[in-house]
């Protein structure tokens, strides 16, 4: 999904709540998977930091989501204990044009299915639906998982996304605070009766 010249490699945490916060609200885990000093690669962690801030807004309806910076696909595996929606933003290079963005889940083992033109494996050898299927097998699958895919332009080192995947960015934004609500409006405890 990335050039393979340009290794992962992250800017470090991304603040967000405690996971307790999230935990007592909603169970939503969010990561976004990237290099942010590889240009357009970095948009997963940018639309995850952007969202995670959204949702922890007092207008949103949501409980804060937890959010982190993810440099390989197996670091997956430490956030998703048990969530009911894990979602993960990445960028893509599918041959569509630059920032249109995707939105693929992985339910049941059986029924992976990735968009055209994206190989089974990052370029790190395991890529998320492996993490899935190993997390179903030990016992640590979150109950669903979309993949917020945004395709990507400029690969090569540097900061900053392209003004197309700056504009996907947004676009993505939306759709991960659009998923985070309909869960936790799904989820959430009965209101109490009014007096």
């Amino acid at each position: 999904m990335i050039d393979p010249g340009c290794a992962r490699g992250g800017p470090g945490p991304v603040e967000a709540p405690a996971p307790e916060a999230a935990a007592s609200v909603c169970r939503v885990v969010l990561a976004g998977i990237g290099n942010e000093m590889c240009h357009d690669d970095g948009v997963g962690p940018a639309v995850a930091r952007r969202a995670a801030r959204l949702s922890a807004a007092p207008d949103t309806g949501l409980g804060p989501a937890l959010a982190s910076p993810v440099n390989e696909p197996l670091d997956l595996l430490d956030d998703w204990d048990r969530n009911e929606l894990a979602i993960v933003v990445d960028a893509v290079r599918s041959g569509a044009p630059p920032g249109t963005v995707t939105l693929t889940w992985l339910e049941q083992l059986g029924d992976v299915v990735l968009p055209p033109g994206c190989g089974r494996a990052s370029t790190h050898g395991l890529g998320v639906a492996d993490v899935f299927r190993l997390a179903s097998e030990i016992g640590l699958a979150p109950r669903r998982v979309a993949l917020v895919g945004v395709e990507g332009q400029d690969f090569s080192h540097g900061e900053g996304l392209s003004a197309a995947v700056e504009g996907g960015a947004g676009t993505a934004v939306a759709l991960v605070v659009d998923l985070a609500q309909s869960v936790c409006r799904q989820t959430a405890p009965p209101s109490p009766p009014l007096s």
